[in-house]
């Protein structure tokens, strides 16, 4: 069996290295969480050289030069700014290494450099103008340009609510995003970003989508309707509630999901590593569930599954079947 590159890290094993850069910043870490982290340190020697990687990675960070980056250093390496997506993020440049140092122009300096971004966990509120109204969900960004002759909202990353009830100057409302462009003129509506497409759900109004390239063929997605998006193309069009999405009561809603599924979406609230067991990641979930208390919300499925809570450290969390 011939042996890894000793510059090879695979992702799971950067993240694990993120994970404990993290948790050894935190001011009251335990004589436990040291010895649980030699002891990964100790488990292979690619964790050993992960973790000698992810310290430089830390180094390089702090010596960026540029104002913006500067920010980005700050709040990539302290916990307390820590967000999941960033750190899926860092992970990925760690493990690619150094030929990924140049951060310029990636997604990750965009998000800390926006007009408004929430935390994880958070919904936030804003009045951009007196007709129009945005709700961001856990870990968002948003770029705003309201001109003379134009609304434009650019959504980063995460997912937003919209609502425009009034219409006070006659203008359209754009919101763009890496897959294209909605505009709508009176219209309550969510956009999510997910990897490679765009999530759309209208609530009251009507919404007029443009593919990125088929601007010149946008599609209408009515008050009642959900719809996703590629830059090529509309898909996945399907009836949804006339309600606004539960996250912006505070609330998580599952009906018959399967676990894993679950967690994924339950993960956009917390920081760090949420996951399960292959063995029960088909088990289903029903449930209203408010969303102040992640932990909580664990704990309470777990016992409906009957399942262990394993924590490997407090950032990294895993479902697993209940020993007899």
């Amino acid at each position: 069996m011939t042996a890894a590159s000793p510059a090879s890290i695979s992702a799971e094993v950067a993240e694990q290295a993120m994970h404990w850069l993290l948790e050894l910043q935190e001011q009251d870490v335990s004589d436990a969480t040291f010895a649980a982290w030699m002891s990964w340190r100790q488990a292979h020697p690619m964790h050993e050289h992960a973790w000698r990687r992810a310290e430089v990675f830390a180094q390089r960070m702090g010596e960026m030069r540029g104002p913006g980056q500067r920010t980005l250093a700050r709040a990539a390496l302290h916990p307390g700014a820590s967000r999941r997506t960033a750190l899926k993020q860092l992970s990925v440049l760690l493990a690619a290494g150094a030929g990924a140092w140049y951060l310029k122009d990636s997604a990750l300096v965009q998000d800390w450099s926006a007009d408004y971004h929430s935390r994880v966990g958070e919904q936030r509120r804003l009045a951009l103008a007196a007709d129009i109204q945005v709700e961001l969900n856990t870990d968002s960004a948003i770029n705003v340009a309201f001109a003379r002759d134009s609304r434009r909202i650019t959504l980063l990353r995460g997912e937003i609510l919209v609502t425009r009830d009034t219409l006070a100057d006659g203008r359209l409302l754009s919101v763009e995003t890496a897959q294209g462009r909605l505009e709508s003129a009176l219209a309550q509506f969510s956009v999510r970003q997910r990897a490679g497409l765009t999530q759309v759900s209208v609530y009251q109004g009507e919404l007029m989508i443009s593919p990125a390239l088929f601007a010149h063929q946008p599609v209408t997605l009515n008050a009642g309707e959900q719809a996703s998006f590629s830059r090529q193309q509309i898909t996945a069009r399907q009836p949804v509630a006339l309600a606004p999405p539960a996250w912006s009561q505070g609330m998580l809603v599952a009906q018959g999901q399967r676990l894993a599924e679950f967690l994924d979406e339950l993960g956009r609230y917390r920081r760090g590593h949420l996951a399960c067991d292959p063995a029960v990641a088909d088990l289903r979930v029903s449930g209203t569930f408010p969303l102040d208390n992640t932990e909580k919300i664990l704990l309470a499925v777990a016992d409906t599954l009957q399942l262990d809570v394993q924590h490997f450290t407090r950032y990294w969390v895993t479902l697993k079947p209940r020993l007899a």
